[in-house]
């Protein structure tokens, strides 16, 4: 699970740095640097989902061990 946190946190930065980049240098043209943001994005919300399907599973499966007493 603190992979997946990290990745997100990962993600979020890498955006905002390149987002940073091309807002001050200009190092790409309009449609390469909207399709990185988009694919960093789509990863970023994979990730994310990933996560929350995780933790979902972790505290149902807490829930039940817990009812069985």
């Amino acid at each position: 699970m603190n992979l997946l946190r990290n990745s997100c946190i990962g993600l979020f930065l890498v955006s905002a740095m390149v987002a940073l980049l091309q807002l001050w240098f200009s190092l790409w043209s309009a449609d390469i640097f909207i399709k990185i943001l988009i694919t960093l994005a789509i990863f970023f919300v994979v990730a994310l989902v990933l996560l929350f399907i995780k933790k979902e599973s972790l505290e149902t499966r807490k829930l039940k061990d817990d009812q069985e007493f």
